[in-house]
Parts: C-alpha cells; sequence; structure tokens
C-alpha cells in the first residue's frame, strides 16, 4: 500500500512544476500586489532564509533588508547579491529585535517564521518589534500555513498536531534554515481567528486575506493564509522589549 503523501509534499507540490525562480517571481508578484508597493518602496524582509525573495525584490528596485537569525543562512544571499551586483543588507538578527524605527514602508513574513518562536508572547514581542520598524501607513504581509487545511490534511506519519495548543510537533516541519528540528521544537499554527487578535494586539488592522499569491479567496481548503495587515496607533498590549543593543543605521536613499 503506498503510504498518503507528507502534507508537505501536498502543499508545496502544486508549485514544483515551477522552476524555483520562476515560482518566486510569482510571489512577489503576488507580494507587489498585496502590499501596493511604490516604486523604490523600503521592505524589510524578516525571517529571509537565504534570501531568494529579497533578492528579487531588489531586483525591481525596491530598497531591501534581508533579516534571519543566523548568520549561515544569509551567506547564500550575500554571495548572489554581490555576484548580481544589486544592493541588498542581510542582517543576522532575531526576529522579535529589529533594530529599526520606523524604517519600511512593508514588512513580509513569509513560510511561517511566525509560530517557529518559544511561544505566543514571543510572536506578539516580534509583530510589536515589525510595528516600530513600519512607518505610519506601512502594511505587514503574513504567508502561514492554513490551520484548518493542516488539520484536515494531517498523516499519522507527518507529526502530531495539538488542538487545544493549536502547536504541530517537529516530525512536521523544518526549523530555521532547512536543519531537522531539535528536540521538543514545535511550530505554532494559528487559525484566522487567532491571528487577527494577536494582530490586533501588536497595533494591526488586517486589510486583505488570500488563498494564495494569485488572490484566490481564502477558505478551509486553501493550504496557505496570506494576510496583509496596516499600522495602527497604538498597539493594545505591551510586551517589553529584551533588545538592549544598539539601533541600527537608516537605509541609504532618496525619501519618499
Amino acid at each position: 500500500m503506498t503510504p498518503a503523501p507528507h502534507w508537505k509534499t501536498k502543499l508545496f507540490g502544486s508549485e514544483s512544476v515551477l522552476r524555483p525562480e520562476a515560482r518566486i517571481r510569482s510571489q512577489v508578484d503576488g507580494l507587489e500586489r498585496f502590499l501596493e508597493l511604490k516604486h523604490r518602496s523600503r521592505v524589510l524582509d524578516l525571517g529571509c532564509g537565504a534570501g531568494a525573495q529579497t533578492l528579487e525584490l531588489a531586483r525591481r528596485q525596491y530598497r531591501v533588508v534581508g533579516m534571519e537569525a543566523t548568520t549561515e543562512a544569509l551567506a547564500g544571499g550575500r554571495e548572489r547579491a554581490k555576484s548580481e551586483a544589486l544592493t541588498v543588507h542581510f542582517l543576522a538578527s532575531r526576529l522579535d529585535r529589529i533594530p529599526y524605527d520606523g524604517e519600511f514602508n512593508a514588512v513580509i513574513i513569509v513560510r511561517n517564521p511566525l509560530g517557529s518562536l518559544p511561544s505566543e508572547r514571543d510572536d506578539l514581542r516580534c509583530l510589536q518589534a515589525v510595528h516600530r520598524s513600519l512607518k505610519p501607513g506601512g502594511r505587514l504581509l503574513l504567508d502561514l500555513l492554513n490551520r484548518e487545511w493542516l488539520v484536515r490534511n494531517l498523516g499519522a506519519h507527518d507529526g502530531a498536531f495539538d488542538l487545544v495548543t493549536g502547536r504541530l510537533d517537529g516530525r512536521g516541519f523544518s526549523s530555521r534554515g532547512g536543519k531537522p528540528p531539535k528536540g521538543g521544537e514545535t511550530l505554532r499554527v494559528y487559525a484566522l481567528t487567532e491571528l487577527r487578535r494577536l494582530l490586533a494586539d501588536g497595533g494591526f488592522r488586517v486589510h486583505g486575506v488570500w488563498g494564495d499569491y494569485h488572490g484566490k479567496p481564502y477558505g478551509l481548503d486553501s493550504m496557505r493564509l496570506i494576510v496583509a495587515a496596516d499600522r495602527v496607533e497604538p498597539p493594545r498590549k505591551s510586551v517589553p522589549d529584551e533588545d538592549d543593543g544598539e539601533r541600527a543605521v537608516r537605509i541609504k536613499g532618496r525619501p519618499r
């Protein structure tokens, strides 16, 4: 008997018909539409991994910062940016410690970095850091796994999903940088209602929700939960900022 495909095979299988470069271009096309980006907008790619979408945004003349938790994950992106003579700043830092204030027109968090932090408190701190990093009127885009779809497609060997805590255990995903997760590591998978509340607590109002980057409406059968949210004042809740490090310099470029 042939085993059922892993949920990640189902999730990403529809994209496998495209070459990686074409898939990233299609994804960034959607990012541009959902974020309503203007020419030369400043964009933070938070949890950028190796920087595939970061580099594509730079090719389109956006002023981009790619931020990831480890220097190792950024090495490939830095090398590619240098070889293509692209102006991209890659920064190694914890995702809830963004060293910018009022700098960006948009922030993107793609492929589940939100939820990979140890607790919901850390996710909220991350959103509040995003709020601080955005200009007034800035917009955040989240691309997450759809909890409703996951529950219906999780197989016996895909890992365990706790319906009470909303966490998927380490067998069901890879940790940041594609490495096998450490023992006890879990991924928080949010329902849309939970995510709306978390965003509101972090100082955001939902602008739009989609099921893919082509603009398909979100529903129970959507593999993805893509949410655009606008920065509003002030955040509902306050979580102490643990970042005592130096603030980053502003991105060079003509102000808008």
